[in-house]
């Protein structure tokens, strides 16, 4: 590869699966990005085959980022493909305030996409707005489908039965184990429903509620995010939106629904102003900040944390254990008996509690959120979390250590890795393996807090769950 290549060598992306790195062609001078997979074992180098004819198969499109060339050696399978520079669908959607129209021009780029590869009999089965980039940063920029890391050729009249990709974006009959195309059209209304309302329409603590709640089907558009989006929007999603894959709208359907057959002379009108809101955090946060602010909440509660939380739990009438933003900002005001409690409101940004990004808050969450900074970030909490995660007490945290608090959450370990990397100057690390953090750098990724990206997780079983473990 680099006999027709220059690369640069920091990478732009990295984590268990390898590398991501810019390049350059020696032909043409023409900027590229190649992804350099490691290939550990035959399941590794089976998943980059896999990868690579899909991306050949694939070939050419306006809206997804295809495939220039590609080969490996015994320690790498590489891809070369487009640079999309323009950044994330709802990193520039939350940059200015967006329109219906805004969100029914990117939905057609998505569509597009989609009919193209289905034309083709592949499934994406992994849809979801980190995998959508614009391709520079000029206004019209196209759309691009990425990460075809989980997509697969289905032949004719046949079904797939490996449940995989991101659970909040599934499909029921994905979840049920017997699938086809139609999977990825129930994957774009569940964009199109965070789009247009900053929330997930499948709300869960955890991946075995938010099943159920899919698997259940009901889809509601209520709330005041819902109130200034048109009616031609909410027959779009909810025909997207249907359990029965063969009475769902197909991509030619789609691209002929009023909404987005006459998105040119939609309302320029921005939408509620809560629902950039939430858009600008899916898109600028940083998880890990979260995730020990979570575990802080959990071990290192005071009085009045008890006494905050003991009121959220007030507040759980129906002992879901969740309360909905609008709900719980709405009956806190009113219940509110007395000075202390109206202070500790006024300053509270509910928005701010949902550390999962659901629309919902649990106690947990609710009793994270009331954290001020001066609690959080001072010397003896965060030496306690340190040591607490330090199970081996050798000083230092380890990634398997680090996932004890994070879960399968492979996204977010890539994401301290590299602001590990930031924080050590740019210094290399092989690999998540090799990582170990110092408490003093514990402390500075903490203390830096700004905006990161938010790295939706992905579940998978079977073949790639055991593949993915052991990388990671």
């Amino acid at each position: 590869m680099r006999s027709k290549w220059d690369v640069e060598p920091h990478a732009i992306g990295e984590g268990g699966f390898g590398s991501v790195h810019l390049c350059r062609s020696k032909k043409d001078g023409k900027q590229r990005a190649i992804k350099a997979m490691k290939l550990n074992n035959s399941l590794d180098r089976e998943d980059f085959q896999n990868e690579f004819a899909i991306m050949q198969k694939i070939k050419k499109h306006r809206n997804i980022c295809h495939i220039l060339d590609g080969g490996s050696d015994p320690r790498y399978g590489y891809l070369v493909m487009q640079s999309c520079t323009g950044g994330e669908l709802f990193d520039r959607i939350a940059s200015k305030d967006m329109t219906e129209k805004d969100a029914a021009i990117a939905v057609g780029d998505i569509i597009a996409a989609l009919r193209f590869i289905h034309a083709k009999r592949v499934i994406h089965r992994d849809l979801k707005p980190e995998n959508v980039l614009y391709k520079d940063k000029e206004p019209g920029s196209p759309l691009k489908l990425i990460d075809f890391g989980l997509a697969i050729y289905l032949p004719p009249k046949s079904k797939e039965s490996e449940v995989c990709g991101t659970t909040s974006y599934m499909a029921p009959e994905v979840l049920k184990g017997s699938y086809a195309t139609e999977c990825d059209m129930w994957s774009l209304g569940v964009v199109v429903y965070f789009m247009l309302s900053g929330s997930l329409p499948f709300k869960g603590r955890n991946d075995m509620e938010k099943e159920d709640k899919i698997l259940s089907g009901i889809v509601t558009f209520q709330g005041s995010a819902w109130d200034r989006i048109s009616n031609e929007a909410k027959d779009f999603v909810s025909k997207l939106l249907i359990s029965d894959p063969n009475t769902r709208m197909t991509g030619k359907k789609a691209l002929a629904h009023p909404w987005i057959k006459n998105r040119k002379a939609l309302a320029e009108a921005p939408l509620n102003e809560a629902v950039v809101k939430n858009l600008k955090q899916h898109a600028q946060q940083n998880r890990f900040q979260r995730a020990v602010r979570h575990k802080m909440a959990m071990h290192l509660t005071t009085d009045e944390l008890h006494r905050l939380r003991n009121m959220f739990e007030g507040l759980d009438t129906d002992g879901t254990g969740t309360v909905s933003i609008d709900e719980l900002s709405k009956v806190m005001n009113e219940t509110a008996t007395d000075d202390a409690a109206v202070t500790a409101l006024a300053s509270l940004d509910l928005n701010a509690f949902d550390l999962d990004g659901d629309g919902e808050i649990d106690w947990k969450e609710f009793v994270a959120g009331c954290l001020q900074d001066h609690d959080l970030y001072n010397e003896d909490n965060l030496d306690k979390v340190f040591q607490e995660l330090d199970t081996d007490k050798s000083g230092t945290l380890s990634i398997s250590e680090i996932g004890g608090m994070l879960g399968n959450d492979h996204e977010l370990r890539r994401e301290i890795l590299a602001k590990l990397q930031e924080e050590r100057k740019g210094q290399p690390i092989d690999s998540l393996e090799e990582m170990h953090m110092t408490l003093e750098e514990f402390k500075a990724v903490l203390l830096d807090k700004g905006p990161k990206k938010d790295a939706t997780r992905s579940r998978t079983k079977g073949r790639r769950l055991h593949a993915a473990d052991s990388h990671i």
